[in-house]
């Protein structure tokens, strides 16, 4: 909070309106959810933190804040906590920061309802969650540690006559018993010519003997996300199957072990795709190498082509390259990796090697 009044002040800002989702989580601990009633928190320039807050909801921004808290009831409506509001804001005209990305119009209405001229805050907030202290690449490990263990407890129940969509209950089913809130994304299983789609939902399809199985997901920990694809052999695959296993891990391992401060996101796309374009595939690696993981499972960093954005230390991503050839098969290997001073960490521990079921 006092980074974001740094940059307040230092770009003119004399408020910053934070609405219920990921910003609100990473300033105050709140787990709010948006819904049909108005809820938001006030940052002034000069320190003080306001909240406008449905009566049913004030208990939990008590515990936060315990003062500042301006409450209404549904039958009232929000004019009455508005006034009150009103009183210690700015009397003149002010700048007031918004979230473009995570507001809706209700809130916008509200706000500009407040007489101050409105400018996007989303540049001042995503500066901030770019760079992970040092608490949240524990909780990223702990949510890695979730998936890795997920995944191993399920891979027995990886076989032929079995449906994706089943790999993936069984999955969803493991995370939570080890404290997963939820799944950030759809689960991804895609066996087989399924797997050539890279977000390939887990469907009905049954799981073939020969088939490889791209399996892609995530879990919410405190909080924060965690994200890991490997792909499984079920059975005998085709040597044209296992040598395009043998460049991904190539590709990926590659990418990683450049990984220092300094280097761009757009290096280390390159770095991974130009091992799978050397071996004739780099028509079918066909999206970006990786995107920041955090309260969001996908943020900045984006590792992608022409992205000259250096890497700093406390900066957390993903590592994902792969090949997907249409009508056979597809293939993705992902990890977290943190930068370091001196180089990166590597957040998941599982192996690389082609999982053979």
């Amino acid at each position: 909070m006092n980074k974001l009044l740094t940059l307040m002040r230092q770009n003119d800002v004399d408020t910053t309106f934070i609405v219920p989702g990921p910003n609100m989580l990473y300033f105050t601990g709140l787990k709010i959810k948006q819904s049909e009633r108005v809820t938001f928190l006030v940052i002034l320039r000069n320190g003080e933190i306001h909240s406008l807050v449905p009566e049913v909801e004030q208990d939990k921004f008590k515990a936060v804040f315990e003062n500042n808290v301006i409450s209404y009831k549904d039958e009232e409506g929000i004019e009455g906590a508005l006034q009150q509001l009103k009183a210690v804001l700015p009397q003149e005209d002010f700048r007031a920061s918004v979230e473009y990305s995570n507001c809706r119009v209700t809130e916008y209405r509200v706000f500009q309802s407040l007489g101050c001229e409105l400018t996007n805050a989303d540049h001042l907030i995503d500066s901030l969650r770019l760079i992970k202290e040092d608490q949240e690449i524990t909780e990223l490990q702990n949510a890695a540690k979730v998936l890795e263990d997920s995944f191993k407890a399920t891979l027995p129940f990886i076989k032929p006559d079995i449906t994706e969509v089943e790999i993936a209950a069984q999955l969803e089913y493991e995370m939570k018993k080890r404290g997963s809130a939820g799944t950030p994304f759809e689960t991804i299983v895609a066996s087989g010519p399924r797997g050539a789609s890279p977000h390939g939902r887990a469907g009905a399809k049954k799981i073939a003997a020969g088939e490889l199985v791209v399996i892609d997901f995530g879990c919410i920990i405190d909080g924060y996300v965690g994200d890991i694809c490997r792909t499984v052999a079920v059975g005998n695959i085709s040597d044209e199957a296992r040598k395009a296993y043998e460049i991904v891990k190539e590709a990926q391992q590659h990418a990683v072990n450049l990984i220092k401060p300094g280097i761009t996101a757009g290096e280390i796309d390159e770095a991974a795709r130009s091992i799978i374009r050397s071996h004739g595939y780099g028509a079918y690696f066909n999206h970006r190498t990786g995107h920041g993981l955090g309260i969001n499972p996908h943020e900045e960093p984006y590792i992608m082509q022409n992205n000259d954005q250096a890497l700093e230390p406390g900066m957390v991503f993903s590592v994902e390259p792969g090949i997907y050839l249409p009508n056979k098969f597809g293939i993705r290997i992902e990890d977290t990796i943190a930068v370091t001073e001196d180089g990166h960490i590597n957040l998941m521990n599982l192996e690389k090697d082609l999982i053979e079921v």
